[in-house]
């Protein structure tokens, strides 16, 4: 999307979102927050045994025993580094997959799917598509995001955790201008047993001369990060 025209390839087919999924989650979290009067550094005590441990979770590499993280952190880890556990907390504490779909409708979306928690993916892979969006969807999404990002401090949190995302780095951020910067969420689906996978990202690039374009690249089977690279390439180049 640039300048609210939006073009693509397949742009109104359902794809897995995989972990962007995340980002309308924490657009949930941050109204659910507000609603509830609590801030971003309350905590949550948190028993790693009650994590998942066969999961991509940075978090368990950060204590043993009990911890407390804050609402802020666990939306950091999800978006920002992508954690499962992270996601799966969010959903435990502010609200089950079927809240969060319930307030993207509330929003006015009504291609973005959420039905599957984490921990219910990684019992069941196929179940992924279950969480679906079309990537017209996703790019209307974003774009509702840069005009709301300094309505509260939730939401420009969130516009800072997805700025620092550290996933992904060999997608999108590989085809913005030097001088460009990028938040985004990415996605990657379960390998199969030929080596490819799904492999997702979507985010606002801010351009030096202060216009901003938004791409959401949805790639089925993909055999690497380049194809994603190379499509928010040539889309910039449009």
């Amino acid at each position: 999307m640039r300048d609210d025209s939006i073009i693509g390839i397949n742009e109104d087919e359902r794809f897995a979102m995989h972990s962007v999924m995340k980002f309308p989650q924490a657009l949930y979290v941050a109204d659910y927050l507000s609603r509830k009067g609590l801030a971003l550094d309350d905590t949550i005590v948190i028993d790693k045994a009650d994590l998942m441990q066969d999961t991509w979770s940075p978090m368990l590499k950060r204590f043993e025993g009990k911890m407390a993280f804050s609402y802020a952190k666990l939306l950091e880890l999800s978006l920002g580094q992508s954690d499962n556990n992270a996601c799966e907390l969010l959903f435990k504490l502010c609200g089950k997959p079927k809240a969060v779909e319930k307030y993207m409708r509330r929003l006015g979306f009504h291609d973005i799917n959420i039905r599957m928690t984490e921990e219910q993916m990684l019992k069941n892979p196929a179940k992924a598509i279950e969480n679906n969006s079309t990537p017209a969807e996703m790019v209307r999404l974003f774009e509702w995001f840069y005009h709301h990002k300094d309505d509260n401090p939730y939401l420009t949190f969130i516009w800072k955790a997805m700025a620092d995302c550290s996933t992904g780095q060999k997608r999108i951020p590989t085809a913005i201008p030097a001088d460009a910067r990028l938040v985004h969420k990415t996605g990657t689906g379960f390998p199969s047993s030929d080596g490819v996978q799904d492999m997702n990202d979507a985010g606002i690039i801010l351009m030096p001369d202060g216009s901003h374009v938004i791409i959401a690249v949805f790639a089925k089977h993909s055999p690497s990060e380049a194809v994603i690279a190379n499509i928010a390439r040539q889309l910039l180049e449009q």
